[in-house]
């Protein structure tokens, strides 16, 4: 039967062993962390450049209409209208994007990581919240002044000569933008913000 002693050092040994194991823990699942966060980052950063692309192509279209058929006040009053209302959300999603992308965290830091996560959350979650607002005036009104100019510019008599045609490519035209806005936001927003919320959480349970 073992002593007293031997019982005390074994214990002692034990809890040596848990107290190296446990840095090792920490650093692993704080490389877990990362790693599930660089993937939501990468997810997160693809809308942003598939959008500025996208707002690219608009306004190097705008500018060319703008070019060849400013002669036409109307014309050229619609491409102006197009860019006054995207411009501010090119701007806006530039500025928040950029706030996302310098932001940095202390690796050896597990409160640096959570503070950081939970920033880049805070940070998607605000802009998604004024996109999904925005959509709802920059969506119907681009769509419109697509629609307005192909016609008035391709089709003898414009809108007015064919405006069942104009009111159904329209209405299609909306149809289309939102169901992919929709997409859009479950797979740049919505899951993101899930995920990083369940890292949230899992920095929670460890703690």
């Amino acid at each position: 039967m073992p002593t007293l002693d031997e019982l005390k050092q074994k214990w002692n040994v034990e809890q040596s062993d848990l107290r190296v194991a446990a840095p090792y823990d920490a650093a692993t699942f704080n490389h877990i962390i990362r790693t599930r966060m660089k993937k939501q980052n990468n997810s997160i950063f693809r809308y942003f450049w598939a959008t500025f692309t996208l707002h690219i192509i608009v306004y190097a279209l705008l500018s060319h209409v703008a070019i060849r058929y400013g002669v036409d006040t109307d014309v050229l009053l619609l491409c102006l209208l197009g860019f006054g209302v995207t411009v501010p959300f090119t701007a806006i999603m530039l500025k928040r994007y950029k706030q996302m992308a310098v932001a940095k965290f202390n690796r050896t830091s597990e409160a640096s990581i959570y503070t950081y996560v939970s920033e880049q959350r805070r940070r998607l979650a605000g802009f998604y919240t004024f996109k999904k607002r925005y959509d709802l005036v920059l969506i119907p009104l681009l769509s419109a002044i697509g629609v307005i100019l192909v016609f008035n510019l391709y089709f003898p008599g414009g809108v007015t000569a064919f405006l069942t045609g104009a009111i159904v490519t329209y209405l299609l035209t909306l149809l289309s933008c939102f169901l992919a806005i929709q997409n859009e936001n479950k797979k740049y927003f919505l899951r993101p913000l899930q995920e990083l919320q369940a890292i949230l959480d899992d920095y929670k349970s460890e703690g």
